[in-house]
């Protein structure tokens, strides 16, 4: 009786250990890698353009669809993919904090609605269109991208609302969403500010091509930071034919 009880009360324990495993972690890591190559490609294809015709760069065939210095064409399209992507795992992330009643639900929230916004942006251009009300407060001859009179604040109130809402979340997905906001901050205000002095300075066209591609090749890893934020928080168990999702919170290794 008392090997039966022992061997009873071991199999029990066994099952408790099971059904408190959080499950296996999604390959978040081999995703970035991934769309780090896409993105490699994506502007490494805009910068050399011009070597494969030998016309004038935003003068190749290729320009209008592939130059990253374009709007509405295939990196702007890439772009706003990837920001719908990271909306929805934000999002997915958000509903499973809710269905799981773990601290973190509302900062998941607000970090979708942001990059909702973020990508709403790349979409229409609207920081492009800033350039008409900032000129009623600044000099437009003295300031090469007027955008930035409120383009700089709003990054500022970003940045606090990113911090603060990231602190909630569990260590490894913080860290990616204030990267990725750091990551994106700096290519979309600190090197457009690069690029006005370079443009001011009378650089050649080389080098200020190759700030501008850097600028959207970091802005395109910040996207993939973000994307992969949340599923970096999300683990996986496959029973028989059902696969259940369970997001970790800032307690829970």
């Amino acid at each position: 009786m008392t090997t039966d009880s022992s061997v009873d009360g071991g199999y029990a324990k066994h099952e408790d250990a099971t059904a408190v495993r959080p499950g296996h972690p999604l390959r978040w890591r081999r995703l970035l890698i991934g769309l780090g190559l896409v993105h490699a490609l994506v502007v490494g294809f805009s910068l050399i353009s011009p070597l494969l015709t030998g016309q004038a760069r935003g003068e190749t065939l290729f320009s209008v669809y592939f130059d990253v210095n374009y709007e509405g064409n295939f990196p702007t399209w890439w772009s706003v993919v990837q920001l719908a992507a990271a909306t929805t795992t934000l999002l997915f992330a958000a509903v499973l904090a809710r269905h799981q009643r773990i601290k973190g639900a509302t900062a998941w929230w607000i970090l979708a609605g942001m990059v909702f916004l973020l990508c709403l942006d790349e979409g229409t251009w609207l920081h492009e269109r800033l350039d008409t009300l900032a000129g009623q407060f600044v000099d437009v001859a003295d300031f090469t991208f007027v955008w930035l009179v409120f383009g700089i604040p709003i990054a500022v109130a970003v940045l606090v609302l990113a911090i603060i809402s990231a602190r909630h979340l569990p260590e490894a997905s913080t860290r990616l969403i204030v990267l990725g906001i750091v990551t994106l901050l700096f290519a979309a205000v600190g090197l457009e500010l690069v690029a006005g002095e370079v443009i001011r300075l009378g650089a050649p066209t080389a080098v200020l091509a190759v700030v501008y591609h850097l600028e959207e090749f970091l802005e395109l890893v910040a996207g993939a930071l973000l994307l992969a934020a949340p599923l970096a928080a999300v683990r996986t168990r496959t029973t028989g034919r059902s696969t259940t999702f369970t997001l970790m919170d800032r307690s829970r290794r």
